[in-house]
C-alpha cells in the first residue's frame, strides 16, 4: 500500500529533529500528513483540502489512507485523532467554500476529529488551492 510505503520512507530520515519539522499535505497529501502524525512526532501539520473519506474513488481507496465503512455500521481503519493530536500540538486547516473535489461536510468531520475550532480556516473563492495562497504561507511562517 502507498501509505506503508510513505510513512517508512518519510520516517528514516536520519538527523531530523521532530520539532522542527512542519508538514503540509494537499487533499490526499492531506491524509498522508495525518496519517504520518498518528505514528510521528512533528511540530505542525497543515491540511489543505483534506477529505474524510475516499469520496467512492478507488485510487483513493487503495492508497490505504482513508477509513471504510465496514458491515457493523463502524469503520476499519479509522483515523487514530487522539494520537495525532499526541504526536502534533499545531494543526491548521484550509478549506474554500467552492472547492470543486471535497465537499465542505468532509472537511468537517477532519475539524471535528481534531478540535480545530480556532485553526480551521474557510477562505471563499479559493476552489482545490491550485494557486499560491499568503494564508497558509503565513500559518507555516508563524510556526518557524
Amino acid at each position: 500500500m502507498l501509505r506503508s510505503l510513505a510513512v517508512k520512507n518519510a520516517s528514516s530520515a536520519e538527523g531530523v529533529d521532530p520539532k522542527n519539522v512542519i508538514l503540509v499535505g494537499h487533499s490526499s497529501g492531506a491524509q498522508a500528513a495525518m496519517r504520518y502524525a498518528e505514528e510521528f512526532q512533528v511540530r505542525a501539520v497543515i491540511l489543505v483540502s483534506a477529505t474524510y473519506t475516499d469520496l467512492g474513488d478507488e485510487h483513493e481507496r487503495a492508497s490505504g489512507y482513508y477509513p471504510q465503512s465496514n458491515e457493523n455500521g463502524g469503520e476499519s481503519n479509522p483515523y487514530l485523532f487522539e494520537d495525532m493530536k499526541k504526536n502534533c500540538k499545531h494543526f491548521h486547516q484550509f478549506h474554500s467554500d467552492d472547492d470543486p473535489f471535497i465537499p465542505l461536510h468532509e472537511a468537517e468531520r477532519i475539524r471535528n476529529g481534531l478540535d480545530l475550532s480556532n485553526t480551521f480556516y474557510m477562505l471563499p473563492g479559493r476552489s482545490h488551492f491550485f494557486e499560491f495562497s499568503t494564508e497558509i504561507l503565513d500559518v507555516v511562517l508563524s510556526l518557524c
